[in-house]
């Protein structure tokens, strides 16, 4: 009997290969692919990779009017540019299927990893996914991989691949016949294609963002009033301010500072509070993005990369969580006594080890799928983690560690003075015991302000009183890690694609700015034209919706076919009130996509006149030495060309893609050697092309994904 084992990706495979074996595992190959022939208790295994998606939606009938509904299932390579690697994948499974038995799915435990599961065995396999097992695991150690193994769901989680289906039916038909429609839009205006798109959860996000931006502009400043002292005491000046912390009238302001210099200034109370503070809980997703983005200003999909990568090097559990809750069953000892070998850690590991009993701290968010993330106790190597990685890593074991501390004690001191019946406050604060900031301190801001000692009826030695004018601003620009969190709060998208849903904005033109998101003219418009003629487009209640009812195709409570077919019917309606305002939508939308058109224009030649004459010419000769554009693959996001680049200003050399700057992957390049293209596409991450590096002595193939096994192989040589 042989067993057939399905991973989501080619690293994955090889990790679940080598969990399994009793001894080494065979690799061999179909093609460009990999899989694992492996034995356990006596029975064959086979281990082989999907890599991703391996099929998708797509329209029976080539058409290009809306609306359209009429879709299937077809291979992701025909549904969509640059996916022609998935064909080999397709065709690896289809053989090994023949040869199983048994097939059991062990794609990542969520809807995403059960769609991916369910259409390989559907689809590639041809086998009823009802017939399969599944393997449910939180981390990629061997420990949890065996223990998945020798705990084998009997079948596949319908729930999650219905909500799943749905989603992805429910995102193509809103994404695709809102897209067209707008296009169309446009395009009856000016007799042009241009493209522009929206989707479910894009129009609702870009909703929020606009209605910022509204704020800000219609934001009135007020003027006021704060009121300080500045005293001095053993020869250090500090300051108090005044009990009202606004003063909106100037005259009182002047009047309150021309009574209060006449004293005298005296200290009438002394309030002292010591408030316990607990350890934060456990990072879910959400959580983790926004606390990288304030330490290191990760955007939210750079955060979920790293910690995939980190996953899938086994040294973190399933990232894609929405707990804040460790397992209870989780052996917390040993994961310390692991983290206790590494230097930076020792010594809160032994305190923590030092005292018996384990118990961390939980949030009040749960995932019925995956615990909140943690280090699993596997320890990174040196030469294992990227700076980003080690970074981010860090982030995570110490959050991990501080859940079992003991409390930190803060303590404020507030001296309030009393000069002729106005009180000013001098505020003052410490820590005076550390607790779980000796650990997670370097990524908790606290103010230390210490004060001298005062006692009450001190007489105080005042330097000056003064007021200063001041306004009232406008509420701050979303950062992208308060928009993943307003979308949190707003109940939009999920753990697994806010941060995808951010970058599609930035991509379509629709905002700018890294730090504090700022919406373009064109996504103002878009807005504009869509709440005046079909709110719905953009409704958040009517996406916060369609999200419950997932959810409850989740737990089995409505079916997936009631849910498509309710989305259905509602997109009917609202596309029926767009065509009939579709040349005035159009009119609207062009005049800002033309603008905005010249605008990049004016930019592009801004940046081109910053040059100096020297560089220019520098740039001249370096081009002319460069006779050929070097093509080194197909963009695995975008499908467009991977070019060999050069940077304007260093002269290092890339590679990058042609449809830059509507597409942003690029990947470093060894500066020595010359650059060869393969025509291949690693078969171990099944996204990066595979490059040949030809120096004096040597010839050698790299992946050009630096995190990819296959490239830290060879470069180990």
């Amino acid at each position: 009997m042989t067993t057939l084992i399905i991973a989501e990706k080619p690293n994955v495979a090889r990790k679940i290969a080598y969990a399994l074996a009793e001894g080494k595992p065979v690799r061999k190959t179909i093609g460009k692919v990999p899989y694992y022939e492996l034995t356990r208790d006596g029975k064959k295994i086979i281990v082989a990779p999907a890599v991703g998606h391996l099929f998708s939606l797509a329209p029976k009938e080539k058409t290009y009017g809306y609306p359209v509904f009429d879709i299937e299932w077809v291979p992701v390579y025909v549904a969509e540019k640059g996916k022609s690697y998935a064909k080999d994948y397709i065709k690896a499974l289809r053989e090994l299927a023949k040869r199983a038995d048994e097939f059991v799915v062990a794609c990542d435990y969520d809807t995403e990893g059960e769609v991916i599961g369910y259409t390989a065995l559907k689809y590639a396999c041809g086998v009823d996914p009802s017939k399969a097992k599944r393997m449910k695991f939180s981390a990629l150690t061997k420990k949890d991989l065996l223990k998945a193994w020798y705990n084998l769901e009997p079948t596949i989680n319908f729930g999650m691949a219905d909500a799943g289906i749905a989603r992805h039916v429910l995102d193509w038909y809103w994404g695709v016949n809102l897209s067209r429609a707008l296009s169309s839009a446009i395009r009856k205006a000016s007799g042009k294609w241009i493209v522009l798109s929206t989707g479910r959860v894009q129009g609702p996000t870009l909703k929020f963002l606009v209605e910022r931006e509204r704020e800000i502009a219609n934001f009135v400043p007020t003027p006021y009033w704060v009121i300080k002292m500045i005293l001095e005491k053993n020869g250090q000046q500090y300051t108090a301010v005044y009990e009202k912390d606004r003063i909106f009238n100037e005259e009182e302001a002047k009047k309150i500072v021309e009574e209060a210099k006449k004293g005298p200034a005296f200290v009438e109370k002394i309030e002292i509070k010591q408030q316990q503070r607990n350890p934060p809980h456990p990072f879910d997703l959400g959580t983790l993005q926004r606390e990288a983005y304030s330490a290191f200003g990760y955007s939210p999909k750079k955060t979920l990369e790293i910690a995939q990568s980190l996953y899938e090097k086994s040294f973190i559990s399933y990232p894609r969580t929405s707990s804040q809750k460790l397992p209870e069953n989780l052996n917390y000892q040993y994961i310390i006594q692991n983290l206790a070998k590494i230097p930076d850690y020792k010594p809160h590991a032994h305190e923590l080890l030092g005292k018996g009993v384990l118990k961390p701290v939980e949030g009040k968010k749960d995932d019925p799928a995956h615990p909140a993330i943690y280090p699993t106790g596997e320890l990174p190597k040196p030469g294992d983690l990227s700076k980003d990685e080690q970074n981010l890593y860090d982030l995570i074991v110490r959050r991990f560690l501080a859940a079992f501390a003991d409390p930190a004690v803060r303590e404020s001191m507030k001296v309030i003075i009393n000069s002729n019946n106005h009180r000013f406050i001098l505020s003052g604060s410490r820590t005076i015991k550390e607790g779980w900031l000796k650990i997670y301190g370097k990524y908790v801001k606290f103010d230390e302000v210490l004060l001298p000692k005062f006692e009450e009826g001190e007489r105080v030695k005042v330097i000056q009183i003064k007021r200063e004018k001041k306004k009232t601003k406008p509420p701050a620009r979303y950062s992208p890690a308060s928009v993943i969190k307003k979308m949190e709060d707003l109940g939009i998208g999920t753990k697994a694609t806010r941060a995808q849903i951010l970058e599609t904005l930035y991509s379509r033109g629709y905002i700018e700015g890294k730090k504090q998101i700022k919406v373009t003219p064109l996504g103002m418009k878009v807005i504009e034209a869509l709440e005046n003629n079909v709110p719905d487009i953009i409704s958040v209640e009517l996406t916060k919706e369609f999200e419950e009812k997932m959810e409850q195709i989740m737990q089995k409570k409505v079916s997936k076919e009631k849910v498509i077919e309710e989305s259905k019917e509602t997109l009917v309606k609202i596309l029926k009130e767009f065509k009939q305002k579709e040349k005035e939508i159009g009119k609207k939308l062009l005049e800002t996509f033309v603008e905005s058109q010249k605008n990049k224009e004016n930019k592009k030649r801004a940046s081109t006149k910053e040059l100096t004459a020297e560089e220019e010419e520098s740039i001249k000769k370096s081009a002319e030495k460069r006779e050929d554009i070097i093509i080194v693959g197909k963009c695995p996001k975008c499908g467009g060309d991977l070019v060999v680049k050069y940077n304007r200003k260093t002269g290092k050399r890339f590679v990058g893609c042609s449809s830059w700057p509507n597409c942003n992957v690029t990947y470093p390049l060894l500066q020595r050697g010359e650059i060869i293209p393969t025509g291949k596409t690693c078969p171990e991450c099944g996204n990066a092309p595979i490059v040949k590096i030809k120096e004096r002595n040597r010839e050698y193939e790299v992946c050009l994904d630096m995190n990819c096994y296959k490239n830290r192989r060879k470069n180990r040589g």
